[in-house]
């Protein structure tokens, strides 16, 4: 057989059919001797829809999200959460749907202007954990997987819709006029229908650390919805997989914003007595006590419980305050 674009003279073609009249060879054998190098298996029940390009383009995408979420995650949460994109699948919806347990926690999105939806689904574990540090606790899932009551999906869809601004953020070179908008939480996956069973859908997989505890995170994008937008997931502006350092500056203050509104703790300490603990069960309003600092002396001002500063006690108008009169050299 002719092997790429060689092409047979009238001789060999002759050669050829005089060969497979005679029974020295078949059509079988010469298609076995040919070239098989171009041929390539496709399977027409799983349509490759999503290029190699695209889901690159994405994983880089959602890289720059999971940054941009454990940051305003932490702020939230006052605990540090990290997030790290596992893995990028292409499936059809109906395998998706099946490996979804039951319960979980899905929040579906319609990404205005595109038509369609998309959807976050997390383990019922790291929805809890992040609930239950929300409220107070340590952040820790513990138990069985259970469903989430009204009030705990009320405050899950408020945590999510002030991450999507995260999400706007990364998707704005390929989107930039996105407007997630949020239409559905569900606890029972066979409520969740975002497209048909056949469609494509690609899966991009986060690994999540909230403190001590170890979850995940899934987004489902589905082919129809996103097909719009696929044409501007070009490589100029991501190479190997990172985005160009001219376009970090805008992610770079984003962080600078997310922690400048992180609150910590100030405090400066008066000073320091030992007293009983019959004198202290048994003070009474008036009573004086002496503590060991002087009224001239500079008193240590603590962040987060580590002395930054020096400060002398006073008063602003009817309010009390402290002056700054030294800085600690750290280091």
């Amino acid at each position: 057989m002719a092997k790429g674009s060689e092409v047979l003279s009238q001789n060999q073609i002759d050669s050829l059919l005089s060969a497979i009249d005679s029974g020295s060879t078949t059509v079988q054998t010469i298609q076995e001797k040919g070239q098989t190098g171009d041929v390539r298996l496709y399977d027409f029940r799983h349509p490759s829809k999503f290029s190699r390009e695209h889901s690159q383009t994405l994983h880089a995408v959602h890289e720059i999200f999971g940054r941009l979420l454990s940051t305003q995650l932490t702020t939230q949460m006052r605990l540090p959460v990290q997030m790290e994109v596992a893995s990028v699948d292409q499936l059809t919806y109906d395998e998706f749907m099946r490996s979804i347990t039951n319960p979980t926690v899905v929040l579906i999105y319609r990404l205005l202007p595109l038509e369609g939806t998309i959807l976050f689904e997390f383990t019922p574990g790291t929805a809890i954990s992040i609930i239950e540090r929300l409220l107070g606790g340590p952040g820790r899932s513990g138990g069985r997987p259970r469903e989430l009551t009204d009030i705990e999906q009320s405050l899950m869809s408020n945590v999510f819709n002030k991450g999507m601004s995260s999400f706007k953020e990364a998707w704005k070179h390929i989107l930039p006029n996105l407007e997630p908008v949020i239409q559905a939480l569900e606890t029972n996956p066979r409520f969740v229908q975002i497209c048909a069973p056949s469609d494509s859908v690609l899966v991009i997989s986060f690994e999540t650390k909230l403190g001590e505890t170890m979850g995940s995170m899934r987004i489902c994008l589905p082919y129809p919805t996103i097909e719009p937008v696929l044409p501007n997931m070009h490589r100029e502006f991501f190479m190997n997989g990172q985005i160009r350092k001219e376009d970090t500056h805008p992610f770079l203050e984003e962080i600078k914003r997310n922690m400048d509104q992180v609150e910590v703790r100030l405090a400066l300490l008066l000073g320091y007595t030992d007293i009983t603990v019959r004198d202290l069960l048994g003070l009474q309003v008036g009573d004086v006590i002496q503590l060991n600092s002087q009224p001239s002396e500079s008193l240590p001002v603590t962040v987060e419980q580590t002395c930054k500063f020096y400060a002398r006690p006073g008063t602003l108008g009817r309010q009390m305050a402290a002056q700054i009169t030294a800085i600690v050299d750290e280091g």
